[in-house]
């Protein structure tokens, strides 16, 4: 269980990265210093880590349902 608990905290960092460089690309963005196809490709990188996230939050809650159903069966 700690195995997915630590990728869990892992991949949560990684998505406040891509959001923390959104927020300085859009900030550059203002002064016309950056690319809009940078904020697409941030942008890219924030789904994926949000939906690398939803499938493994739904992965641990049923490694729990599973778990728990386990040692009740076997009391």
């Amino acid at each position: 269980m700690e195995g997915i608990e630590e990728k869990i905290l892992e991949a949560v960092k990684e998505l406040e990265r891509w959001q923390n460089r959104k927020i300085k690309v859009q900030e550059r963005l203002e002064k016309d210093d950056a690319d809009i196809s940078e904020i697409d490709r941030i942008n890219e990188q924030i789904s994926h880590y949000e939906g690398l996230l939803h499938d493994m939050k739904k992965k641990i809650s049923s490694t729990d349902v599973s778990r728990t159903l386990f040692r009740s069966g076997n009391q």
